[in-house]
């Protein structure tokens, strides 16, 4: 009976003990109810190798971390540079290990970037500058090349843009090659390439959408260095300025026929066109969202074959020859032809003011088939009704958009824009409504000067932009620096455009050749107008 009971305290106290240690332990897997927030960033209490080792040879690298951690997107956020090839991850609760496939290569320092791939289970606290960096001879690279990415177009910081340093050769291409060290931008857009040998390398920063380390000129903005290598002996500062250069040829992708209409889909932006008809009846057609050709039937016989020879300029001003075929598609027998009336847009918008150099602009979905001018028409405050002689209209090429001239429109500050009933009418027998606008001028006195620029002599194109999207309220083109009058009050930012052409747009560049974007500069400001104001000496500072 005796040994019963010493038996069942010692159990009991056996048991007691094992509770509290248990107790103690779950303790230790959270901060108490009500205490400080956890907001410390978990830290590396050791690796294999240490981080600045030399003569490392093995095939396994190691973090161990100071608390629980967690590994999320380690594919896109680890940044291994040179490239180790394959390996396989290994996640442990506080740390992790990658088992490598190949050897390291010999006399080579390797930095392995882990970037914001590690957190902290309880808070989720992100860890800071994880970098491992090591050598597999007896000495660590230590030459860097830093500097901050920007989008051309915008002067916005670009951030996870791809910079990389490719091996100079005669051959190379960053459309097919990947560069031996890489990093990408942080959000303030710089960089930092470190631990790089001495050596010639080309260099280029680019956006890498779907994460390859290859360029794809259709969809990926990019900047480049044009001389033929760097030279890297010592420490450089190298920036760029990211733009599209969509190389890619122009292609027909589709085709889509109606009764009404046919309508070509290409693969890229098209600047110009001019099309010749088999048939002795020349349709009307127009581009239509920078990219497709739309041909409308009119009074075209739809059982015939339209043949087409297409002359066709594309965005980057590359001319190209297109042998085309198409027939209308005949309305089913069920299917009904519907009407709609013919809509248009008119500049300025309504509630929008006009100033003295501002033309009226009507601009269609589809191009005009006929039109009345008498129908077109101005009343006036003193119940007036003008119209306009023909030299005040000027349609474009695709007949789609007529401008009324400035110069032919009332001085009075306020007027009505009138169009009676089926001033225009449409390729699909679809006519305007009666139509009017109230336009009012703005009062210089509202108004204000914006002057400034390049103070160089050259051919730009000068901008102000409204708004977060930069949106183009006003433009004009100078041999030196520039002076917008008549500018409403509000807020700008001044962009100019070297015109190095000298053909009136912006050129994208050519990645092939190595010729670069034309040269896009701003005022280092925003520019805040109030009415009655001149603002003078706004100078872009070049780089």
């Amino acid at each position: 009976m005796r040994n019963y009971l010493k038996f069942s305290l010692l159990f009991a106290f056996l048991g007691l003990a094992i509770s509290l240690v248990f107790l103690q332990s779950c303790a230790q897997m959270a901060s108490p109810p009500g205490g400080k927030k956890d907001t410390l960033a978990p830290v590396v209490l050791s690796s294999i190798p240490l981080n600045k080792s030399k003569n490392f040879k093995g095939k396994k690298i190691e973090l161990n971390f100071n608390e629980y951690v967690t590994v999320k997107n380690l594919n896109q956020e680890l940044l291994i540079t040179p490239s180790i090839g394959n390996y396989e991850t290994r996640i442990r609760p506080s740390g992790l290990t990658l088992v490598l496939d190949s050897a390291l290569k010999d006399n080579t320092t390797y930095t392995f970037n882990f970037r914001n791939a590690v957190e902290d289970i309880a808070e989720r606290n992100k860890g800071k500058n994880i970098k491992l960096v090591f050598s597999t001879s007896n000495a660590i690279d230590s030459l860097k090349i830093e500097g901050r990415v920007k989008h051309l177009l915008t002067n916005k910081k670009a951030d996870n843009i791809t910079v990389g340093l490719y091996p100079y050769t005669d051959s190379l291409s960053i459309d097919k090659a990947k560069p031996y060290y890489f990093v990408r931008t942080d959000t303030s857009g710089t960089y930092a390439l470190e631990n790089l040998a001495a050596g010639k390398y080309y260099m280029a920063a680019f956006e890498d959408a779907n994460n390859n380390l290859v360029y794809n000129s259709a969809k990926e903005s990019v900047d480049f260095i044009t001389e033929p290598f760097i030279d890297l002996h010592k420490n450089e500062t190298r920036n760029f300025k990211i733009a599209l250069q969509n190389q890619d040829p122009l292609k027909l992708s589709k085709t889509t026929s109606t009764a009404k209409t046919i309508l070509y889909e290409f693969s890229r932006e098209i600047k110009a066109a001019d099309l010749r008809f088999s048939s002795s009846e020349k349709p009307l057609y127009q581009i239509e969202n920078d990219r497709n050709l739309r041909i409308y039937a009119g009074g075209l016989n739809k059982a015939d074959t339209l043949k087409i020879e297409a002359a066709l300029e594309d965005s980057i001003g590359r001319k190209y020859e297109f042998k085309l075929k198409a027939k209308f598609r005949e309305l089913a027998k069920k299917e009904k032809s519907t009407y709609a009336a013919l809509g248009f847009d008119v500049f300025p918008k309504v509630g929008a003011q006009i100033v003295p150099t501002d033309s009226l602009l009507l601009i269609f979905p589809k191009p005009v088939l006929q039109w009345v001018s008498k129908k077109v028409h101005i009343l006036t405050e003193n119940e007036d009704d003008l119209t306009f002689p023909d030299e005040a209209f000027s349609w474009n090429k695709f007949q789609n958009v007529l401008t009324i001239k400035s110069t032919f429109l009332p001085k009075t500050p306020k007027f009505t824009l009138a169009l009676d009933k089926i001033a225009f009418v449409g390729p699909e027998a679809d006519s305007t409504n009666e139509y009017k606008q109230v336009i009012k001028r703005l009062d210089p006195e509202e108004t204000g000067v914006i002057e400034g620029g390049i103070r160089q002599p050259g051919h730009y194109i000068y901008q102000l932009l409204k708004g977060d999207k930069l949106e183009k309220a006003y433009e004009q083109k100078a041999t030196g620096p520039c002076s917008f009058v008549n500018v409403e009050p509000g807020l700008y930012t001044l962009r100019a455009i070297v015109d190095t052409n000298e053909n009136g747009q912006w050129d994208i560049g050519n990645y092939k050749t190595r010729t670069k974007s034309e040269e896009v500069h701003y005022f280092d400001t925003k520019i805040k107008l109030k009415a009655n104001f001149q603002l003078s000496d706004l100078w872009i500072t070049l780089p």
